[in-house]
């Protein structure tokens, strides 16, 4: 009788730790993809993808998801600026008029919440007109707040069923108010989370997201060409040795005047 209750309790015990187990789990992030950018020509952020002037040619691109959401993503860099372009087609009627793109940025590659404090977010006020704002915010105890001092820039444009966002972040500058945002060092990973939203409230209003683990890039040193620093020094040697035999010849003809005066005096 005393093992059947003993059975019994442990049996209640079990079912309950596991019955708690689940909702206090801390969730857990995990970045879907690490990406090592591309350099590339700095694209102009103004919501368009010009191909004739080969914007974005150079980006890393993958077509991906946030939550269930497919997009298009460009990652690529400059030695001054990281470029994020993200790119959603739906349906025209599926386009929320106030939908926005916004990537939160963690201090590190840590993928904590608590970790991402700065916001980059493309807010359309009307979509269909083509009319939004860029914002820098930053985050505190889950509590969106504007930044003292903007950094960095975005665009935003319906072309069809396509939406297009551009982001330029800047990368080894020190913020105006550093406090505000995310110092992107070089040869360092940062955690991004990347979301999607239809109405202009943060956090509340975010639908989707995923969170990218892109590696900051040092810029490469400059090559020399071994033919074309060959090439530089003949030409000095060359354009030199003319130049000398220039001023020889304009000398002998100098002296040869001196010497024609001579003979007629």
């Amino acid at each position: 009788m005393k093992v059947l209750k003993l059975k019994l309790i442990l049996v209640i015990l079990l079912i309950n730790i596991s019955f708690y187990s689940i909702f206090f789990i801390a969730p857990v992030y995990s970045a879907q993809e690490e990406i090592d950018p591309n350099f590339g020509k700095a694209p102009i952020i103004d919501g368009n993808i010009n191909s004739f002037k080969n914007e974005w040619d150079d980006a890393y691109k993958i077509s991906t998801n946030l939550t269930d959401l497919p997009i298009n993503l460009w990652v690529m860099q400059s030695s001054s600026n990281l470029y994020i372009s993200v790119q959603i087609e739906l349906e025209i009627e599926a386009h929320s008029n106030t939908e926005f793109i916004g990537i939160l940025i963690s201090n590190s590659s840590s993928e904590n919440v608590e970790d991402f404090i700065d916001a980059k977010i493309i807010q359309f006020t009307n979509i269909s007109e083509n009319k939004f704002n860029y914002l820098d915010d930053f985050i505190n105890n889950f509590t969106f707040n504007n930044d003292t001092f903007s950094n960095g820039d975005g665009a935003a444009k319906l072309e069809g069923k396509v939406s297009i966002y551009e982001f330029k972040i800047p990368i080894n500058k020190i913020p105006q108010e550093s406090e505000e945002d995310v110092l992107l060092d070089y040869k360092n990973g940062y955690a991004f989370n990347i979301t999607y939203g239809d109405s202009p409230f943060y956090p509340e209003g975010i639908l989707k997201s995923n969170i990218f683990l892109i590696n900051i890039q040092k810029p490469p040193k400059e090559k020399i060409i071994l033919w074309d620093l060959i090439f530089f020094v003949l030409s000095i040697v060359i354009f030199s040795t003319i130049g000398g035999l220039y001023s020889f010849y304009i000398y002998k003809i100098f002296k040869l005047k001196e010497k024609i005066e001579k003979y007629r005096r």
